[in-house]
Parts: C-alpha cells; sequence; structure tokens
C-alpha cells in the first residue's frame, strides 16, 4: 500500500481543524470601574428595601459619581454621574430610595437599581440634607440653601414626588450651620460673634408640617464657631437632636439637647503635651431614647501619628451624660467606626496591623482579628486611615463577624471581613491627567545592546558581548526550570507565571508599561498586558497654588520617565520599581507653559522650553548643528515657527487667523506614524500618489459673531496655508476636535444650518444639520501616475521670517473630502498605530454620551467612496462601496463591547510587535481601558482556536507512518527488481 492511499485514513483520526478564531472580548481587554474617592459623610451600609436581607455599600465620590457596591466582590451594581461640585447622600430607612445632593439639584434614586425616581432644583446652593420619617406631618425631606448676602432659605419636599410643600427664609446674615430633625421637632441651627469674644448659637425650632417658627434659643460659647476646628455638628439620636462643639484647647465637648438651655460637658483625658491633629465625633441611638457618643481623637507628631476614642453615653430622657471607657492610644494610622445590631452598639477600630471590637458597655474586645501580611495592594500606602464603615453580625452568644470598607490616604478601598481582604478598588487611579507607553525592554534590551556594541571599538563591542552573555547566563537556569511550563501554557493554555524578577519580554509586544499621573499627585505603572495591573505607585508631592496636580507631559526614555508639570516640576522616575531619580523644581521661569525635550546630533536630549507669550527660550547648552522647528501658540491666538538653526531662535513665520477668530485646536501627525506605501493602488492598476510631508499641522478656529468654523492645512516648515475648509452655521459649543495622520485628516463639527460648505472660496458640497466627522486625503496631483512639484521633498524649506494671512493661502496638493453624519458628539479623535504601517489606520473617537470608544474602520470613512450611485467594477476592486449620508455606529465598533465607559477624555495607542495589532488605552476624569485592536484581523497571529495539539498529532503520526511504511516501500521496490530480471 503507497503512503498516499494512507492518508485519508490518518486525517479521520483527528478533530478537523477550525479557521474561525474565538472572540477576545473581556480576554485582551480590561477595565477599571471607578467611582472615584468615598466621602466619609457620604458613605453607608443600607440596605435597598425593607425586604432585602443583604446591605449594599453607597458612596457619593470626589467625582460626583454616586454608586452601589456589591459588599461581597466589590462589583458596582449601578452608578449615575453627577453635576460637579459639592454633594451631600442620605438613606431613606424603610423606602427603597436613596436621596443625594449636589450644588442645587435633589434626585432621589431607586436604591436597587439605580433609576432615577425624581429631582428638584433649588435657586441657591444646598448646604444640608436631612430626611425625617416621623409620623404626625413631620415626615419629608428638609434642605438648607444658602443665597446671596447669607441668606438662608429651610424647605420642605415630598420624599415620594419631590414636591416643595414650605418655605422658611432667615434674613439675619446669620452662618448657618444645619439643620437637624427628631421626634420633638426640627431644628435650624446657626451662629454670630458675640460683642466680646466667643460666638453665639442660635437655634431656631420649626415646625415640621408648615415650617413656622416656634420659637428662637440662644446658647453662649468661647469658642469662634468660624473656625473650621470648632467642629460644631448635628446629630440626631431620633428622640431627640445634639449640637456638638469643642473648646478652643480641644480639650472638651460642648453638648445641647436642642430646644433646650442646658450645656453638658465632657472631658477629654488627653495629656497637655499631646498635640491633637483632629477630633471626630459619631453617634448611634440605642433603646430608650439614650445615644452612644464616639470621640476619636487623632494626635500629629512630627513623624508619627496615633489614635484614641472615648464613648460616652447620653440619656436624652433624664438628660444625664456620663463617660463609659476610655480605649488607649495606638500608634499608626487608625479608624473607628460605629455599627448597631438589633439595637445594640458596636465599635470597631481599624489599624494596619488588625481589627478589634467592642461593645458599648466595657472596654474589652470582644474579637480581635490580626490582618495578613499582603494587606495592602501595591498603590495602598498605609500613612493614614481617613474613615472607616462596618457592619456586625451576630452569629452566636460569643460569635461575631465584622466587615468594614476601609478607606486609606492613598485613594484605595478595601473591604476587611473578619481579617480578611475580601476585595479593592483602586479609587486612587481616577483622575489621570497624563499618560505614556512604556516598554518592558529597559536599558539592556537586545536592540540597545546590539546598537551599543555597533558603535563601539571592535575590541570594546567584543569585551561587552563577552559581559552580556556573562550576565545573560544567570537566567539560564530559571529558564530550562520554566520550558515545561511554557509547552504547558502554549498547548493548553495554563497560566504561566514566570520566576524571573522584574519585567519579562513576550513575543508580541503586549506587555507595556503604563505610566500614568493623577490630578492627586500619585503615579502609577500599569501591565496592559496582565487585565491593567497595578505594578507600583509613587506618591509626588504637590507643586502649586492649586488643590490639584497639572502635568504637562510624560515621556519615557529607556527605562526613565520624564514627569513634567506646569509648576516648573521635573520629576524622574524609574519605569521598573517607581524610585524617584530626580526631583527638581524649576523657578527661574515662571511663566513657562511648555517644555520639550529633543535629541540632536549627538544623541543627546535637548531641552526646549516655551513660554507662555509663545517664544522660545535660549536652550541652556548649544545643540551640535542639528536644524529644526519649533512651532509655538500664544495667548492672541497666533501660531509660529521658530528655527534652531543657530545659537539661538530665530522666528522664521507667524500665523494670523482671519479677524475675530479664535484658534481652539491644532494636531500634528503622531511622532510614530510610519508610511508603508507612497500611492493608493487603483483598481485599473494605476497610482494616485499621495501627498507625503511629516511637518503637516491643521489648525481649527471658530468665529463667535458668525458662528463658522475654519480648519487650516499648514506647513509647518515654510509656514505655507495649503488648504482651507470653511463651515458656516456651526455650534461653537459643540466639541471641535481634529486628527491628522499619514496623507489624510479627520475633524468633528456640528453644523445647525442647512447651507453649502466653502472650500476655498468655492461652493462644493452641502452641510446637514447634526453632529459631523468630514474626512478628506491629500493627493499631489488629480492624475494617476503623476507627481508634480508639490512633492515635499522637492519644496525647499522657508527659515526666513514672514507672516502668513490665513485668508491667503498657495497652490496646495489636491484634496478629496466627503462628510459623514454621525449620532452623536465626539469629543477626542486619534488613530490605531502599528509599527511598519502596513496595516490600515482605524479611526478612534470617544463619544461621551454612549460611554463607549469606537475604532471605525479606515475603509468606511474613505472619502473617495462613489456618492450617490454604487461602486464599479474597479472601485469595487479597490474596496470601495457606495457612500452614504448617515454613518452610524455600529455596535461591533465599539471596543468596550458592553462595558460602559465613563469619564473618558483622551486615548493614546502604541504599536506592538505584530504589524497587524495595535495598543490602545483610554482615560480621563473617572474610568481606565485599555485592549488592542487588529484593524484588518490578526493575519500574524494564531488565533485561539488554532489546535497546536493536532498539529502536533499530525506530524508525529505523519512521521511514524513514514517510519513504518519506509523499509516496506524500499523492500518492495528492491522486490521488483528481483523479480523484472
Amino acid at each position: 500500500m503507497r503512503l498516499v492511499d494512507l492518508l485519508p485514513v490518518l486525517c479521520l483520526l483527528f478533530r478537523p481543524l477550525t479557521a474561525t478564531f474565538a472572540d477576545d472580548a473581556y480576554h485582551i481587554d480590561f477595565h477599571h470601574v471607578l467611582l472615584g474617592i468615598p466621602q466619609p459623610r457620604a458613605t453607608f451600609l443600607h440596605r435597598p428595601s425593607a425586604t432585602s436581607k443583604a446591605s449594599l455599600l453607597y458612596t457619593l465620590s470626589n467625582r460626583s459619581v454616586l454608586g452601589a457596591v456589591n459588599p461581597r466582590d466589590g462589583s458596582v451594581v449601578w452608578r449615575q454621574q453627577l453635576g460637579a461640585g459639592n454633594g451631600l447622600l442620605r438613606p431613606v430607612f424603610g423606602e427603597s430610595i436613596i436621596i443625594s445632593v449636589v450644588n442645587r439639584t435633589v434626585q432621589a434614586w431607586d436604591a436597587a437599581e439605580g433609576r432615577l425616581v425624581w429631582d428638584w432644583t433649588s435657586p441657591d446652593e444646598i448646604t444640608n440634607l436631612e430626611i425625617s420619617q416621623y409620623g404626625g406631618g413631620g415626615q419629608g425631606i428638609y434642605i438648607l440653601t444658602q443665597g446671596e448676602g447669607a441668606k438662608a432659605t429651610v424647605r420642605k419636599l415630598s420624599e415620594h414626588s419631590g414636591v416643595l410643600e414650605w418655605e422658611y427664609h432667615d434674613e439675619s446674615g446669620n452662618i448657618s450651620h444645619g439643620l437637624s430633625i427628631s421626634a420633638q421637632g426640627l431644628y435650624f441651627v446657626a451662629s454670630h460673634s458675640a460683642i466680646l469674644q466667643g460666638s453665639k448659637i442660635k437655634v431656631t425650632t420649626l415646625n415640621p408640617s408648615d415650617g413656622i417658627s416656634l420659637g428662637v434659643i440662644h446658647l453662649s460659647t468661647d469658642a469662634d464657631l468660624s473656625d473650621d476646628d470648632s467642629m460644631l455638628t448635628l446629630e440626631s439620636t431620633g428622640f431627640s437632636s445634639l449640637v456638638i462643639w469643642s473648646d478652643r484647647n480641644l480639650k472638651s465637648l460642648r453638648i445641647n439637647v436642642l430646644g433646650t438651655n442646658n450645656i453638658y460637658v465632657a472631658r477629654l483625658p488627653i495629656e497637655k503635651d499631646e498635640p491633637i491633629g483632629t477630633v471626630q465625633i459619631s453617634t448611634s441611638a440605642t433603646k430608650g431614647g439614650a445615644v452612644d457618643l464616639l470621640v476619636h481623637c487623632k494626635f500629629r507628631a512630627s513623624d508619627t501619628t496615633s489614635h484614641s476614642a472615648h464613648l460616652y453615653h447620653f440619656d436624652a430622657v433624664s438628660e444625664s451624660l456620663k463617660t463609659v471607657y476610655h480605649l488607649p492610644s495606638v500608634q499608626g494610622p487608625a479608624a473607628f467606626s460605629i455599627a448597631i445590631h438589633d439595637g445594640n452598639t458596636y465599635l470597631v477600630r481599624t489599624t494596619k496591623r488588625d481589627v478589634t471590637l467592642f461593645s458599648s458597655i466595657s472596654e474589652h474586645h470582644l474579637e480581635q482579628w490580626l490582618l495578613q501580611p499582603k494587606f495592602h495592594s501595591p498603590s495602598t500606602s498605609a500613612y493614614d486611615i481617613p474613615f472607616a464603615v462596618s457592619e456586625v453580625v451576630v452569629r452566636e452568644k460569643s460569635s461575631y463577624g465584622v466587615r468594614s470598607a476601609v478607606l486609606h490616604s492613598s485613594g484605595d478601598w478595601e473591604m476587611i471581613q473578619n481579617g480578611e481582604n475580601i476585595w479593592f478598588r483602586p479609587e486612587s487611579l481616577s483622575g489621570v491627567v497624563a499618560a505614556a507607553w512604556a516598554g518592558t525592554d529597559g536599558p539592556r534590551s537586545p536592540t540597545r545592546e546590539l546598537k551599543t556594541e555597533s558603535h563601539s571599538h571592535i575590541a570594546a563591542a567584543y569585551l561587552h558581548r563577552i559581559k552580556r552573555h556573562a550576565r545573560d547566563s544567570k537566567s539560564f537556569p530559571q529558564w530550562i526550570q520554566g520550558i515545561p511550563d511554557r509547552i504547558a501554557h502554549s498547548l493548553f493554555g495554563i497560566e504561566y507565571r514566570s520566576q524571573t524578577t522584574g519585567f519579562e519580554r513576550d513575543s508580541f509586544g503586549f506587555h507595556k508599561i503604563l505610566i500614568l499621573a493623577t490630578d492627586s499627585g500619585r503615579v502609577f505603572a500599569l501591565d496592559a498586558g496582565s487585565n491593567g495591573k497595578i505594578l507600583w505607585s509613587t506618591q509626588v508631592s504637590l507643586i502649586g497654588k492649586g488643590p490639584l496636580w497639572e502635568v504637562e507631559s510624560i515621556q519615557v526614555d529607556s527605562d526613565i520617565a520624564l514627569i513634567r508639570d506646569f509648576g516648573g516640576l521635573e520629576l524622574q522616575v524609574r519605569v521598573t520599581d517607581g524610585i524617584i531619580l530626580d526631583n527638581q523644581l524649576s523657578t527661574a521661569e515662571v511663566d513657562l507653559k511648555k517644555t520639550i525635550t529633543v535629541p540632536d546630533m549627538s544623541g543627546s536630549a535637548l531641552t526646549i522650553k516655551v513660554k507662555a507669550d509663545g517664544t522660545v527660550a535660549v536652550p541652556q547648552r548649544r545643540h551640535s548643528g542639528l536644524e529644526m522647528m519649533i512651532v509655538t501658540r500664544d495667548d492672541n491666538m497666533a501660531i509660529r515657527g521658530w528655527t534652531l538653526a543657530t545659537s539661538e531662535p530665530v522666528l522664521a513665520w507667524a500665523f494670523l487667523p482671519r479677524p475675530n477668530e479664535r484658534v481652539i485646536s491644532i494636531a500634528a501627525r503622531p511622532l510614530s506614524d510610519p508610511v508603508a506605501s507612497i500611492g493608493k493602488a487603483l483598481g485599473d492598476r494605476n497610482v494616485l500618489y499621495k501627498f507625503l510631508s511629516p511637518n503637516l499641522l491643521i489648525i481649527g478656529a471658530v468665529k463667535v459673531d458668525t458662528s463658522s468654523a475654519s480648519f487650516y492645512i499648514l506647513d509647518s516648515i515654510s509656514g505655507r496655508v495649503l488648504r482651507t475648509l470653511t463651515h458656516p452655521g456651526v455650534d461653537i459649543t459643540q466639541p471641535i476636535n481634529c486628527v491628522l495622520s499619514e496623507n489624510w485628516f479627520a475633524y468633528t463639527v456640528f453644523s445647525n444650518l442647512t447651507e453649502r460648505v466653502a472650500q476655498n472660496g468655492a461652493v462644493t458640497q452641502a452641510a446637514t444639520k447634526g453632529y459631523q466627522i468630514v474626512v478628506s486625503e491629500l493627493y499631489e496631483s488629480t492624475l494617476a501616475n503623476d507627481r508634480n512639484p508639490l512633492d515635499p521633498a522637492s519644496s525647499p524649506p522657508n527659515l526666513h521670517p514672514r507672516a502668513v494671512d490665513a485668508s491667503v493661502h498657495d497652490n496646495g496638493p489636491h484634496m478629496v473630502s466627503q462628510t459623514y453624519l454621525v449620532p452623536a458628539a465626539v469629543s477626542f479623535m486619534t488613530v490605531t498605530s502599528t509599527s511598519q504601517g502596513i496595516t490600515p489606520r482605524s479611526l478612534l473617537c470617544v463619544v461621551p454620551s454612549l460611554n463607549s470608544v469606537f475604532a471605525i474602520p479606515r475603509a468606511y470613512i474613505d472619502p473617495r467612496r462613489p456618492t450617490e450611485r454604487d461602486a464599479t467594477s474597479m472601485e469595487a476592486e479597490e474596496g470601495l462601496f457606495r457612500h452614504e449620508a448617515a454613518l452610524e455606529f455600529d455596535p461591533k465598533w465599539a471596543l468596550n463591547h458592553m462595558r460602559e465607559v465613563q469619564g473618558v477624555q483622551t486615548v493614546i495607542t502604541s504599536p506592538s510587535l505584530l504589524e497587524s495589532t495595535s495598543l490602545v488605552f483610554a482615560f480621563g476624569n473617572l474610568d481606565l481601558f485599555g485592549t488592542r485592536i487588529a484593524p484588518i484581523g490578526g493575519f500574524d497571529m494564531l488565533g485561539k482556536g488554532f489546535n497546536k495539539i493536532q498539529l502536533i498529532g499530525t506530524v508525529v503520526a505523519l512521521a511514524i507512518g513514514t517510519g513504518v511504511l519506509a523499509p516496506l516501500v524500499r523492500k518492495k521496490q528492491t522486490d521488483s527488481r528481483w523479480k523484472g530480471t
């Protein structure tokens, strides 16, 4: 039998190979679903309905995001982005709603689903919110607003519909502190300065039914209540309401039952030399109208902190105050929280070492759990624990269960259940203002090593190679040990963890590092190839007057990340471990606007500083014969080009917009924008040569008086205006963005008039009302196979100073444009990037209204698509098809799939080692999202459906069959020869 006869039989032994690739959604991407840093007075555990057996964790963050978190796994059940500003959050006990306040808006949300029930807008800013569920006309929502001239207003809203029921106005000009509601009535507390010293507390009793004043009581105190250190707080015990404030020295507390004149003093057992930093007060109502009062004192020394707690019991019926116990001071960060179970009060103390449970009767702890050694994540600092919220469950008579949601000073949120970390939420990642890609090769990558050897003497290069091989041999035993694991990972998909320390190069370039900087002053490193895992985090001291860190740029060179901010700070951070190598604050240039770093002819970095007026400062050192052009923009909307051919920057040209025009956007080609082909092959085998110039700029300007937008294509070397596009009837309040790549550019506008677009003074096509994406391509000529003098390589640069008028432009390249109507506003645009530029680029669009990032294929926005007719056979061969004015966002284009990516403002891309694949990372005020995209498919990578075991089995079976049949064939051939003779 011949071998070819056995092949069909051998193939039946294996499964047929499939060419369908598995969906990579949720496998190759990562999404950090963030809420922001939780606020102490707006975070609590609450049951979403009266019939619910489990609680949800609700919070209103510093990003004005209202969300519900599942305490079991830390997943976000629902979240809502509210308006920016200070916020308040309160539960409605016994009902399925929670009430939020941000600025002037009161909103009621379904506690289980996050659905808006009703909302109400106040004419003034809301400063306080209280909810009453007492009968007799007192049930409702009470808000305190502050108007102009210190005029305060108390309003009552219906908790079911949000309808305004009554108003009470206070025009005395006193400082308003808040509201408190109890079974005895509604109290409005304000204060004003006394004649000699101290303050007067004014307590106004209001009728909850109609808002009529029932009386006013004045309380005297020696503390200055206008100061934040007075810590005046209002607490409701259910039976009565309390107002609590401290004396000047923070040595005692004053307590008053609202509606009475009695003041009770609670002494704090604090030594004279102990410097108190802050005092936090928490209360909990107990049975019989009593209240437990927890006072948490935080002491600050030069380099350490300590905490103590004091528990007092106040009987509102008999109006008696007694000290229950004092917990001794503990060193290091700590937080105290109160939990109520079956009417009993429990005190939970959380430190970096343990979690301790106390009762409200004795200072002896009921339970204590030691925390695990790996309690904190790489981004969590143990400097302080601002607050915690806890829940206690009594299992048996002497067995307890405690879970606490702990916020760290870094902004990270962790759930601890009986001493074990249940989940971790890196909320400190919110508010990313700058990001950059970094490779994992470091300074000793093979490419850098070979480059170093090629530029060295032959003897030095040989010695360097010997040292490199000796250094690499140290990891050879670990590489040998990892061979079985790598084989198992390749064949069976078993997770493989390298035993080597540091970063390890992957074969496809997916494991790149992302360096992030947040507005809270933290620097992060994420592994893009490991689901966005946090590698390290470093806290940077904030520089500047504002509370937020304004980062200008992040530049990565080798394994060093250079971070610059607008305050003059230059920070060098090592990419591998986050260690700060250098921290310099430049105070010389107080008007510094931007700093850029470019390599000169010697290969060393040259720092160029741009001032706020758009001028370029003289470099600190002389560059080595490098001729470059620096384009700047000043506050007067002028774009200027500076040449550095000499030792000092020289003005080469200046671009001035048309009168009354304002420049709002400017874009250049990406630094890494390789071009694989200089022309576009047509269906008839002819070529349209692309107008390729690395010096192109697109400038977007708006004219307010005429509601028009103009886009200028500018040559940054000569300052020539190559093309101009003008759109009348544009809504300039909508996002206007532009992007430039290769020989094409795109921009977005919202045109609200049905007029025609003027292109270079001539009417070309009709504009449609709505959001539009305009895409244009530049070619050297209108004719195929024609390379005229417009070739950028043949155009000498103009480095002599001259002014450029936006209304006059030279004959530019041939331009083909097309307009597409999209269903929603696009806030940001960029393009994908690959190492060689062979793969067609996709247009990445951030759509805030859909909470999505879309990747529009290049074929769908090709401006050469035929209009009002079908494509011919030649055009179809190019991949062109009929143009449609409306371009719907196909769900298949959404990179985030079914996820909602909120707060994304910017997208950056980076090429991988595969030409088919580009890495994408989206960041902004809230969420982080990363993925990789193959615009035309992964043509250079095997899919997950490829059966490697079947391939190996087939090869092995063929080898065995060949080995078995080869002797038989030789014997048959030998026998046939003997028989033939």
